[in-house]
């Protein structure tokens, strides 16, 4: 019976192995490689809110025919110009 090595050896063996090409471009999503053209360049943000504020965000959203995406859009670009910053959200 032959005797298996430990988990330690194992991992630090992996470790050793030269990384795939495809693992070091920019983008690279083992999961998903497509991208939607609107979501070139541009990187996820996420926040928590309580459920009344994304219930009242939305309500907006509706009455103003605005997507949230739009309206996180427009809310950062009132703050970055209250901070003396470029409005660059489009």
């Amino acid at each position: 019976m032959s005797k298996q090595g430990s988990l330690v050896d194992a991992l630090r063996k992996e470790d050793l192995k030269p990384a795939k090409a495809d693992e070091h471009d920019a983008g690279f999503n083992p999961v998903c490689r497509y991208v939607s053209p609107c979501r070139t360049g541009k990187k996820p943000m996420t926040v928590w809110f309580e459920a009344d504020v994304i219930k009242q965000l939305k309500m907006i959203g509706l009455q103003e025919g605005m997507t949230i995406q739009s309206m996180t859009g427009e809310a950062l670009n009132d703050f970055f110009s209250k901070h003396n910053k470029s409005r660059i959200v489009r």
